[in-house]
C-alpha cells in the first residue's frame, strides 16, 4: 500500500491516491501505479541510499523475476516525467552496483510513517522470564503466521513457462502467422542463397519439412489467416516494384487472388482482418495522403474500394503495425513520431478516439492480442536489444517477458497459444585492407558480446568515434585504430546515431532524441572541455550531421511536412539555409563551396554553393545506374568507395574520378551490410572502416506464460 500523503518534490506535487504528479500551472499527469509507489518509497525513505532489492522486495513483492527489469523501466520513468522539478537538477541518483536515492528532499502534507522493525527493543521479553508454555504457544503463532504470509506473499514461480520450438531451419524464419486452431504456422523463409518466400509448417507432422507456399523473388513480408481458416492474406510485391498486390491465398487450392493494390514504397507490409472476416486491413497508400497508412476493405464486396483510416495529411506521426481487438470494436496501432519515438495506442473504430497504451517507447517490432481481449502482448526494440510484454488494457500494468529476441508475437485464435520469433542480431566494427594484392576480407576490429555501430575515423585524433550499446544504450566511444583503449564519451542513458568527426578534430557531431522522444537534437561533444552542447535548430527531426568546411555549422537533412532536404545548421545561432531542392538525404562538404551529396533520386551529385542556391543545378557526378546508394559512402580526393546491392550479396567498390570506372573490391554475404551503414577511410593505413552484421538467426517459437493463462 502506498501512502496517501501529497507531497512536493521541487516544483513538482505527487498525488499518490490519484497515480499523479503535476507541475504547477499544468494539468495532472497520470504515471503507472508501480511508479508512483516506488516514487513514495524512495521519499518515504530520503535521504537513504535504497538497495535495489529493498525496492523489489517492497515495491514489487520481492518478485525478482519481473523487478529487476521493471525496477530499471520504472527509474527511467520517473526521470524523464520529474525533469524540472528542481530546475535542470537530477532527481534520482543512481548509486553504482548499490541502489537508488531521491536527490530533492520531500515536502509531505503529513509526515509518513518510516519502516520499523516489527518488534522494538522495549518490547523483547528475556526467555527466562517467560513461562515456557507461553513461549512454546508463541513460537507456534510465530510459525503459522510466517507460513500464511509466505503464502501470501511468495512471488509466482515460472517454472511453468515453456518455450517450444516450432522451426529450426537454416538462416531466418520471420512472422510467424499461425492457423486459428494453432496446427499450421506460416512464417517468411530466407537463407544466404535462397528467394524469400512464404512456408507453412504443419504441426502435426512436424518430421516433415516445411511446404512452401510462394515462389519467385517477390518481396514478401508479414501474413494473416481468415478466422475460419480457409484463406491467407499477405501483400507482394514484384522485385522490380513495378507492381504490388493484396494476396488471398485459399489454403485448399493453394489458389492466389489479388484483391486491392499496396504501395510500391515501404518495407513491411503489415496487414490483419477483423474478426468477422468482413474487413481486411493493410498498408496502402493513395493521395493527396503524405505516408503510407491503414486502408480498409470490406472482403464481402468484389467492388469494394479501400478507405483510409489512418490519418492523412499534417498527422506528426506514422501509423505502422495494427492489429484488431478480438471484439472488433477497437485496433491497436503502433505510431511512430521519430526514428526514436514509437509507442502502441488503442483506436476506437467509431469514433476514432485514440489511448495511449505504451509510453516511451523507441521501435515496437510485433504486438498480438490475447483472445480473451484483456490483454495485449507486444516486443520493443532499444539498442538493438529486443524484449516481450505482457500488458493490461483495463489497469495499464505491464510485466516483462524475459526472452532475448523476442519479437513479433502472434496469438492462435482459437487455441490461445502464443507464437513468436526469437531473433539474435549483433553487429561489429570491421576493417577492409585496401593495400593487398590478394582478394582481402574483412577483420573485425571490436567483436564483443555487444553491438556496435557507426565508426568514424578523424586523422587528426588518429581516433574512431563509434556507438555502443554496452550500457544498455547505444552511447558514444572511442577507440585507437587497433580497437583498443576504448572510452566512453557520453552517458545520456538514451540511444544514440550517426557520429562525425569535424575536419579539425576537437568536436564530434551526433544525433540524440529529446523532449520525450517526439524529436532530435544535434549534440556536439567537445574533446577539449568533454563536454556537450546542442545545436539550437528551429527543426524537429534530422538525419545524419556532416560538417561544413569551416566546422562551423551543420550540414544535415531535415524532415519538413512539405519537403525533406539538406540544410547548414549554423552552430551557434541554428540559423538554417537550405541548400537542396531534389530530397536531399546526405552529404559532406568537400571544398569550401562543393556539397556532394545523395538524394531520393538514384546516382551522387555535386552543387556549388557560392552563387543563388535555387538556380544552380546540381552536376550528377556517378550516374545513377551505377551509384544506388544513399549512406553507404565515403568521399576520398580520389574516388569513392561505396557499396552496391545485388540480389544475393553486397559489393564493395572504388570509383575513381581520373577513369570514371568502378573497381570491385569485396563480396559480401546478403545482410552483413545494413541498409543504414557507413563507409569511412583510415587513409594512414590504408583501410575501410564500416560496419559489419553477424550473420542473423531467427527461429519460430511458442511461448507458455504464466501471465497468459487467464
Amino acid at each position: 500500500m502506498i501512502s496517501d500523503s501529497v507531497f512536493t518534490i521541487g516544483q513538482c506535487q505527487v498525488i499518490p491516491i490519484e497515480y499523479a504528479i503535476c507541475f504547477s500551472r499544468q494539468e495532472k499527469q497520470s504515471l503507472q501505479p508501480k511508479f508512483i509507489e516506488l516514487l513514495c518509497y524512495l521519499a518515504k525513505e530520503y535521504p537513504r541510499v535504497i538497495p535495489r532489492d529493498e525496492l523489489i522486495e517492497n515495491v514489487w513483492n520481492g518478485n525478482q523475476y519481473v523487478g529487476e527489469k521493471a525496477l530499471t523501466n520504472a527509474i527511467w520513468h520517473l526521470r524523464q516525467n520529474l525533469q524540472g522539478a528542481d530546475g535542470d537538477s537530477e532527481v534520482i541518483e543512481t548509486i553504482r552496483k548499490v541502489g537508488y536515492r531521491l536527490l530533492i528532499e520531500p515536502v509531505f502534507l503529513h509526515e509518513p510513517e518510516r519502516s520499523q522493525p516489527l518488534i522494538t527493543e522495549e518490547q523483547v521479553v528475556p526467555a527466562n522470564q517467560a513461562p515456557k508454555g507461553i513461549i512454546a504457544l508463541a513460537v507456534a503463532l510465530i510459525g503459522l503466521l510466517a507460513i500464511v504470509i509466505m503464502q501470501l506473499t511468495q512471488p509466482k514461480q515460472y517454472n511453468d513457462l515453456v518455450v517450444s520450438e516450432i522451426t529450426k531451419e537454416p538462416g531466418t524464419e520471420l512472422f510467424a502467422s499461425p492457423s486459428p486452431d494453432g496446427r499450421k504456422i506460416v512464417f517468411k523463409w530466407s537463407g544466404e542463397q535462397a528467394d524469400r518466400n512464404l512456408y507453412l509448417q504443419d504441426r502435426n507432422n512436424n518430421d516433415r519439412p516445411p511446404e512452401q507456399l510462394t515462389f519467385g523473388n517477390n518481396h514478401l513480408s508479414h501474413s494473416v489467416w481468415s478466422n475460419d481458416g480457409q484463406y491467407l492474406y499477405f501483400a507482394k510485391r514484384a522485385a522490380d516494384r513495378s507492381q504490388c498486390h493484396v494476396i488471398q491465398l485459399k489454403i485448399k487450392t493453394r489458389e492466389e487472388n489479388p484483391i486491392v493494390d499496396c504501395p510500391l514504397k515501404g518495407g513491411y507490409y503489415y496487414i490483419d482482418i477483423s474478426p468477422d472476416d468482413k474487413t481486411l486491413a493493410f498498408h496502402g497508400f493513395h493521395e493527396p495522403a503524405d505516408e503510407n497508412g491503414i486502408y480498409f476493405i470490406d472482403l464481402t464486396d468484389q467492388q469494394s474500394q479501400p478507405i483510409r483510416f489512418s490519418c492523412s495529411i499534417d498527422c506528426g506521426y506514422k501509423d505502422r503495425d495494427f492489429k484488431f481487438s478480438p471484439d472488433g470494436k477497437h485496433i491497436a496501432v503502433t505510431r511512430r513520431v521519430s526514428r526514436f519515438n514509437e509507442n502502441i495506442y488503442l483506436v476506437n473504430l467509431a469514433s476514432k478516439e485514440a489511448t495511449a497504451i505504451t509510453t516511451n517507447e523507441e521501435d515496437i517490432v510485433g504486438l498480438t492480442w490475447h483472445p480473451s481481449g484483456k490483454k495485449l502482448v507486444y516486443a520493443a526494440q532499444r539498442a538493438d536489444k529486443r524484449s516481450g510484454h505482457i500488458v493490461d488494457i483495463k489497469n495499464k500494468e505491464t510485466a516483462q517477458i524475459d526472452i532475448d529476441g523476442f519479437s513479433y508475437p502472434a496469438f492462435a485464435t482459437q487455441s490461445g497459444e502464443l507464437f513468436f520469433q526469437q531473433r539474435s542480431e549483433k553487429y561489429h566494427l570491421a576493417t577492409l585492407a585496401l593495400d593487398s594484392d590478394i582478394v582481402s576480407t574483412p577483420f573485425p576490429l571490436i567483436q564483443s558480446e555487444f553491438s556496435h555501430h557507426h565508426p568514424h575515423y578523424s586523422h587528426k585524433q588518429n581516433k574512431i568515434a563509434y556507438v555502443s550499446n554496452e550500457s544498455g544504450y547505444y552511447e558514444l566511444w572511442l577507440t585507437d585504430t587497433s580497437g583498443k583503449n576504448r572510452t566512453q564519451l557520453t552517458f545520456l542513458e538514451r540511444s544514440i546515431r550517426y557520429p562525425r568527426w569535424s575536419h579539425d578534430g576537437s568536436k564530434i557531431a551526433f544525433l540524440a532524441p529529446i523532449e520525450g522522444n517526439e524529436s532530435d537534437k544535434i549534440y556536439i561533444y567537445h574533446m577539449d572541455t568533454q563536454k556537450l552542447s546542442i545545436v539550437p535548430s528551429q527543426h524537429k527531426v534530422h538525419n545524419r550531421p556532416t560538417w561544413s568546411w569551416q566546422d562551423d555549422a551543420i550540414i544535415s537533412a531535415v524532415y519538413e511536412s512539405e519537403y525533406v532536404d539538406l540544410h547548414q545548421i549554423d552552430v551557434k545561432t541554428g540559423d538554417s539555409k537550405r541548400l537542396t531542392f531534389d530530397g536531399g538525404r546526405f552529404g559532406v562538404m568537400t571544398s569550401p563551396s562543393t556539397l556532394v551529396y545523395t538524394a531520393t533520386k538514384k546516382g551522387l551529385w555535386q552543387k556549388e554553393l557560392d552563387n543563388n542556391l535555387f538556380n544552380d543545378s546540381p552536376l550528377e557526378k556517378i550516374s545513377g545506374k551505377d551509384f544506388r546508394v544513399t549512406y553507404a559512402w565515403e568521399y576520398t580526393e580520389q574516388g569513392i568507395y561505396y557499396r552496391k546491392n545485388y540480389r544475393r550479396y553486397h559489393l564493395i567498390s572504388f570509383y575513381s574520378f581520373a577513369t570514371q570506372t568502378s573497381t570491385p573490391l569485396v563480396k559480401l554475404p546478403k545482410d552483413s551490410l545494413g541498409s543504414t551503414t557507413n563507409l569511412s577511410t583510415l587513409a594512414s593505413i590504408d583501410t575501410l572502416l564500416f560496419t559489419q552484421a553477424d550473420s542473423p538467426q531467427s527461429d519460430i517459437k511458442k511461448l507458455t506464460h504464466p501471465f497468459l493463462q487467464n
